[in-house]
């Protein structure tokens, strides 16, 4: 594989000798997130088929460039004014940039961007010797493929993947957005008068509306002359689909193939859909294929993109260079703070659900902060050779991080603070355990302090429920005693887990007297002592919750109500976000909790006043990076 940055779109190269190549258009919101790795090893096959394979990500979207941008103050206007030696305002504004616009996906103008995007791609495909071109898209990706295909004359054939169009498509978003509110008590609107928002996407009315109106239905010309179109099972909406391709000159056929319906699950829960991929391959080798071969590109050191004056840069590291991320530099490292690694969440890909880890780095480097987001085992663009599908809570995962950590540390000379959420958590917890070379931890939305290889990847999700105080508040509503009338509401399973609290609660605050009785460390012990080792090695340790997560009832178990005692805990800082979902879906607690973070940071490794910056910029603090190479000094 080969990463690639095409028109600001970050983009994957699966090479192939063969002059017919094939562009991979996914999903939009999770959906990208879930379907990420099976799309990955498509392009894999078609790339042992001799068929050169481009994946790329839209722009504002995953890796690429349209991101959360820093506004800085007043203060730091005066700052660079009166600086002597012309420091460049990037510079000065990481120091003291306090603002925060999610911007990422909703910009008004990014359903022309994401076409753009597209025909950028083929045409990059063209400039490559790869003379035709199939253009494959999944859900709305397949109706964007199409619809950027009327416009691309080096299309000649197009592969639609459970196709769905922009109404229905905003409609179920929309649908999702107010399940996950009445599922988390949280009130953010899923369109505030300026933005949607849902299910991770955030787009401007001018985007809305122009999804709103893609319909296959409606397309100004023919997209391609030949059209496949495969779905889980063939809808009502069909057949005039097909009529409406085949009325402007496509050779339009559907199959159906019910192994698609893998791709919509959770990212953890995803499975290849083997015979529809397979399909695929057999029907392109089929299609006519200019004689040659293409010049492709080796892998190259300069796939790097530049994002308001930090940079980004695909690494790959590890044992047998597996392991693959995003390095991003800023233009100086500020002295004493640590470089920050991100873990995966569940088994997404590493920039996150609603992108936030791709937020989060970009505001690091505005503080001066190297960030690295990486792809554990079986996750992302991590050796899709093997097959593996990612498992949220497997220990590889840990040894992962602690390779990621080595790698970042050996970069930016720095020590290395980890950051994840919910199963991120947990490994960025153990491996800060295990590993001196971290600095600091922080936890958001964790699940749990101990996990026991072998369970099963969802039994966070089957067998967790919410706070107990979540639960009592809503002893009083009328909705819940509406849903219990209705039998809606497994109450006996309630009255379990509850129960179950209430006594592992009374189990841990006698949890001294336990320890002794049993001559040894109960389990309850083990974490406290373990927690407690961090503060003794002077780790810093931000601890963020929403207030119905989950993890607060985990936390309540191991540290009393509201983690009284790991508040006690120096060095340790708690705080609860209010109206989050266990995501972090809405772009206004995704600024509060990255405002939270950066405010922690600036705690925990204050920097030198502004004289001893300015000295430290002037002796050199610039790193030069490479694909698989240590980090150099100009």
């Amino acid at each position: 594989m080969i990463p690639v940055y095409i028109a600001g779109c970050f983009a994957v190269l699966h090479p192939g000798h063969g002059r017919r190549g094939a562009l991979i258009c996914g999903a939009l919101s999770d959906e990208a997130l879930n379907a990420y790795r099976p799309l990955v090893f498509l392009a894999e096959q078609l790339a042992a088929a001799e068929i050169p394979t481009l994946r790329l990500s839209y722009y504002g979207t995953g890796d690429s460039a349209g991101d959360a941008v820093a506004e800085a103050d007043a203060d730091v206007a005066t700052d660079a004014a009166e600086d002597p030696a012309g420091y460049a305002a990037a510079d000065v504004a990481g120091d003291d940039a306090v603002g925060y616009e999610a911007d990422g996906d909703a910009a008004p103008d990014r359903f022309t961007q994401w076409l753009d995007g597209i025909k950028a791609g083929v045409a990059w495909l063209h400039a490559h010797g790869i003379d035709a071109v199939t253009l494959i898209g999944y859900r709305v990706g397949a109706c964007l493929a199409a619809r950027a295909a009327c416009d691309c004359p080096g299309v000649d054939s197009l592969v639609l993947l459970n196709p769905l169009g922009g109404a229905q498509f905003l409609h179920e978003l929309t649908l999702a957005a107010r399940i996950s509110q009445r599922v988390w008590q949280t009130s953010h609107p899923v369109d505030d008068g300026t933005w949607f928002e849902s299910h991770g996407l955030r787009i401007g009315h001018a985007t809305r509306d122009a999804l709103k109106a893609l319909d296959l239905r409606q397309l100004p010309a023919a997209p391609a002359a030949r059209v496949l179109l495969l779905e889980s099972e063939i809808r009502p909406v069909t057949r005039p689909v097909l009529d409406a391709l085949r009325h402007l000159g496509s050779d339009a056929a559907a199959e159906a193939f019910d192994d698609l319906g893998r791709l919509l699950r959770d990212s953890h829960q995803t499975e290849v859909p083997a015979p529809a991929f397979g399909r695929i391959v057999h029907w392109m080798r089929a299609l006519p294929a200019p004689a040659g071969a293409c010049h492709l590109p080796a892998a190259s050191d300069d796939a790097s993109l530049d994002v308001g004056g930090a940079s980004e840069l695909p690494i790959r590291f590890g044992p047998g260079a597996a392991l693959f991320g995003i390095l991003t530099m800023p233009p100086w490292l500020a002295p004493d703070r640590p470089a920050v690694l991100l873990a995966n969440t569940s088994a997404n890909p590493r920039w996150g659900n609603a992108r936030i880890a791709v937020d989060i780095a970009r505001m690091l480097a505005a503080d001066g902060i190297a960030v690295l987001r990486m792809d554990a085992s079986g996750i992302g663009d991590t050796a899709p050779e093997t097959g593996d599908l990612g498992r949220p809570y497997a220990e590889a995962m840990t040894r992962d991080m602690i390779d990621g950590a080595a790698e970042l540390a050996r970069r930016t000379g720095r020590k290395v603070a980890v950051l994840g959420i919910c199963s991120g958590a947990y490994h960025a917890l153990q491996a800060a355990h295990r590993d001196a070379r971290i600095a600091g931890v922080v936890l958001v939305n964790l699940q749990r302090f101990v996990w026991r290889e072998g369970d099963p990847p969802d039994a966070v999700r089957r067998t967790d429920l919410r706070p107990t105080q979540f639960y009592l508040r809503q002893v009083f509503g009328l909705q819940a005693w509406l849903r219990l009338l209705r039998a809606d509401f497994d109450v006996m399973n309630l009255a379990r887990v509850l129960a179950l609290r209430l006594v592992r609660r009374l189990v841990a605050e006698v949890d001294p007297l336990l320890a002794l009785a049993f001559r040894g460390a109960t389990r309850v012990g083990r974490v406290r002592r373990a927690m407690q080792a961090l503060g003794q090695r002077g780790v810093p340790v931000l601890y963020l919750l929403g207030r119905n997560d989950p993890g607060v009832a985990e936390l309540a178990e191991y540290f009393g109500r509201d983690g009284r005692r790991l508040r006690r805990q120096p060095g340790v800082t708690l705080r609860m976000l209010s109206g989050a979902d266990h995501t972090l879906s809405a772009a206004p607690v995704r600024a509060e909790l990255i405002g939270l973070i950066r405010a922690w940071v600036r705690d925990a490794w204050p920097l030198p006043d502004a004289a001893a910056r300015r000295a430290t910029r002037a002796g050199g603090g610039r790193l030069r990076h490479s694909w698989t190479g240590a980090a150099s000094r100009p």
